[in-house]
């Protein structure tokens, strides 16, 4: 498959857990790569990143994770 930015992937996957395989970084963040697996179930994101030993990887999730306005504590 072809890398495409990390933006366009997150318009393409909306609402969606993502792996993608890191093509190019930027400030060392990843900028581009290619989607190994989505889903709207987390836990079969974390299932695939076993199967992909020695890439780099990038996992996270496309849509909001919090309401606007929300404050965190730590």
């Amino acid at each position: 498959m072809k890398a495409l930015a990390i933006e366009t992937i997150k318009r393409n996957f909306p609402n969606q857990w993502l792996l993608i395989e890191v093509a190019e970084t930027k400030d060392g963040a990843p900028s581009k790569g290619v989607v190994l697996k989505t889903s709207n179930r987390r836990e079969e994101i974390v299932e695939e990143i076993g199967k992909n030993k020695g890439k780099k990887l990038f996992f996270f999730f496309s849509g909001i994770t919090a309401p606007p306005h929300t404050a965190f504590a730590l």
